[in-house]
C-alpha cells in the first residue's frame, strides 16, 4: 500500500476525472463534467496546502483517491476543510482501503492544524458508514434537486 500525492501522478488525472464522472455524473446536470471534473482535479495538485489530492496504490496499482478541500459542500462554505472525493475502484471495496484512505485525510487535515473535518454525502445509505468511523450527521441539505447529509468528524 502507498499513498502518494496527485501533484506527483498528473498523468493520472484522466483516469481519476473517469471514475468521479462514472460515480457522481447522476448528481449533476453539467454536459461538461469530465472537463470540470479535470479543472477541478488541477486544482488539487498541491503538497503543503489546501486543496490537495491523495492517490492510493496497491503493487503499483491505482485504486483509489480522496481529497481535502477547503471548500467543498455547497451552499455552506463555512464548513472547512472538507474531505471530498472519497474513491476506491470496485473490486477493491469492502477491503478497509476506503477507511485507511479517511484515516490518512483525518491526520493530513490534522498537521495542518484544523480541529474539524466535514463531507456530504448523496448516496442514502453511505452515511451509515461514515457514522461507525465516528462521523455525526451536522445538517441535511438539497443539492440540484437531490438529499444531502453534512456530516463533521472532530480530529
Amino acid at each position: 500500500m502507498k499513498i502518494d500525492y496527485l501533484a506527483n501522478h498528473q498523468d493520472l488525472i484522466p483516469i481519476v476525472a473517469q471514475w468521479y464522472f462514472d460515480a457522481w455524473r447522476k448528481y449533476t446536470k453539467d454536459p461538461s463534467i469530465t472537463e470540470r471534473i479535470q479543472t477541478k482535479l488541477l486544482s488539487r495538485l498541491n503538497i503543503n496546502k489546501l486543496d490537495i489530492c491523495f492517490l492510493y496504490f496497491q503493487n503499483d496499482e491505482l485504486i483509489g483517491t480522496i481529497s481535502l478541500a477547503e471548500k467543498d459542500i455547497p451552499n455552506n462554505e463555512s464548513f472547512t476543510p472538507c474531505l471530498s472525493n472519497l474513491f476506491v475502484i470496485e473490486k477493491y471495496r469492502r477491503q478497509k482501503i476506503g477507511e485507511n484512505l479517511v484515516e490518512y485525510a483525518k491526520r493530513q487535515a490534522k498537521n495542518f492544524g484544523f480541529e474539524n473535518l466535514y463531507l456530504y454525502t448523496t448516496d442514502k445509505t453511505v452515511h451509515f458508514w461514515y457514522e461507525k468511523l465516528g462521523w455525526k450527521i451536522i445538517r441535511e441539505d438539497v443539492m440540484n434537486g437531490f438529499d444531502i447529509k453534512i456530516m463533521e468528524m472532530e480530529l
